[in-house]
């Protein structure tokens, strides 16, 4: 038996006993079984929720909503809170994410999902959580329950005034798009979001990035958002000689966007970020970032169905305890910049992304210089079936600090095919797969090859409509 330090216990690689096997199915049934019997609990509370509607996303770069990809003439998720719960076989062919300890397995998932969502005149919200447990036919210490969940609200305060909050959280072992069931996104991610393109191996990570936002509507083309939030990102037991970072930090940023025309808009973002990060080995224990951007954006509607934002401008850097100089204050200059184009029309949604910044990573480095570009892809296909197609590349560079110029690229692709059947089930199948290389002054197993798929049904179990 092999002991690996994975979550935040020890995690056992090796053969099961089937006792202990059944114990864990048994007990996740259970589980997926009082969340259906709370669903009346949730409903009641949810239903009673206050009235109101979001104001429409902007087409400059900024902070504020995330709105899925959609095809032409698809609306937004009725008013509705609905339980399902689904089954898939998986298989892994690097669970842990180390090509030099390269085990593959395979697994059952079941995945519980909550979801709700309410649009009014006044009050827009929309909330997912997704429970969902993997119980692996080998890997040990690895089946636990794994949360993902993502909350959007707005209120519309007064005629001029709109109070919004939005949250994203993840606790769980590792990636699993195929599972977590994160839409593809018809923009760009705001500034202050950490770089996930690039992952460490595996071992039980949390991660909540929430903010809170107020609004000023000064006329039908002018309007000015102030945003205040906070990022976590933790990682568990470590592979002993491969310490990850841990981050905790805050940001605060203006938005200030001006419609020119019926189609142009042009806005400035200024974003003030202050992270502090522990742990790891190449910049020492403890290492503390901040970050002031000023972009300059501008996005127009070049047809109904043809969208375009751009945006660039000065990142200025200062660190304080990296590994060549901890006692003193180092500072950098950057350019930053990127931009997106989509196109929906009836059966197709398109979206292309490119962006390069100075931004936390995830777990291997503090702050990096991170250029990523991905295309998105939504298909309606013949015979009800539906793909959904992501593919990226993306580099983390830490050539910010001097003796420590370490970097990693990675490539990383997925696929989802679902049809609808009877009743309220979906057929899904996915695959990912990602490849990364390290390179420089970087003591941690960063090179892997990684490759998931996954078969199973989604079922909805309830539903209810809410009134508008």
């Amino acid at each position: 038996m092999v002991m690996k330090t994975l979550g935040l216990e020890p995690v056992t690689v090796g053969v099961k006993c089937r006792g202990g096997f059944q114990a864990k199915l048994l007990g996740t049934l259970f589980f997926s079984l009082t969340l259906v019997g709370l669903f009346p609990v949730v409903l009641a509370a949810q239903a009673s929720s206050p009235t109101g509607q979001a104001p429409a996303q902007g087409v400059v770069y900024g902070g504020g909503f995330q709105t899925p990809l959609l095809f032409k003439g698809e609306s937004v998720p009725p008013n509705e809170v609905s339980l399902g719960v689904g089954v898939r076989g998986f298989y892994d062919d690097n669970v842990l994410a180390n090509n030099s300890n390269r085990v593959g397995d395979e697994a059952v998932a079941f995945t519980p999902e909550l979801t709700f969502a309410r649009h009014t005149d006044r009050f827009s919200t929309s909330f997912d959580y997704t429970p969902f447990f993997i119980l692996y036919r080998q890997v040990d210490g690895l089946d636990r329950v794994n949360h993902a969940a993502d909350l959007n609200a707005s209120y519309q305060l007064s005629r001029r005034i709109i109070l919004g909050v939005d949250e994203t959280f993840s606790y769980q072992n590792g990636n699993y798009p195929a599972l977590s069931e994160a839409p593809l996104m018809s923009g760009l991610a705001p500034a202050t979001f950490p770089a996930l393109q690039v992952l460490a191996y595996t071992t039980r990570d949390l991660s909540n990035a929430a903010g809170l936002n107020l609004t000023f509507v000064k006329s039908g083309r002018t309007r000015v958002t102030l945003q205040g939030g906070e990022n976590l990102t933790k990682y568990g037991n470590q592979v002993a000689g491969q310490p990850l970072y841990n981050g905790n930090g805050f940001n605060g940023s203006l938005t200030y966007e001006y419609h020119m025309t019926a189609h142009t808009s042009v806005g400035m973002y200024l974003v003030y970020q202050d992270t502090t990060y522990r742990g790891g080995q190449v910049f020492g224990y403890r290492q503390r970032s901040q970050v002031e951007s000023a972009y300059l954006s501008a996005g127009t509607r070049f047809s109904p169905s043809v969208s375009v934002t751009v945006f660039g401008g000065p990142q200025y850097i200062g660190t304080v305890g990296q590994a060549s100089t901890p006692a003193t204050v180092s500072t950098h200059f950057q350019g930053s910049g990127g931009g997106s184009i989509s196109k929906s029309v009836r059966n197709t949604a398109l979206i292309v992304t490119f962006q390069r910044s100075v931004t936390g990573s995830g777990g291997l480095y503090t702050s990096v210089i991170n250029t990523n570009a991905d295309v998105g892809v939504r298909r309606r296909l013949g015979g009800k079936f539906e793909s959904t197609l992501h593919v990226g590349v993306a580099r983390e560079d830490a050539s910010l600090f001097k003796l420590a110029n370490g970097k990693t690229d990675g490539v990383y692709a997925g696929i989802n095919i679902s049809r609808p059947l009877s009743h309220g089930s979906v057929f899904q199948v996915s695959y990912d797969s990602w490849h990364q290389l390290s390179s420089g002054t970087l003591p941690i197993i960063g090179n892997f090859d990684r490759n998931q798929v996954a078969v199973g049904i989604q079922y909805r179990l309830k539903a209810h409509p809410l009134a508008r």
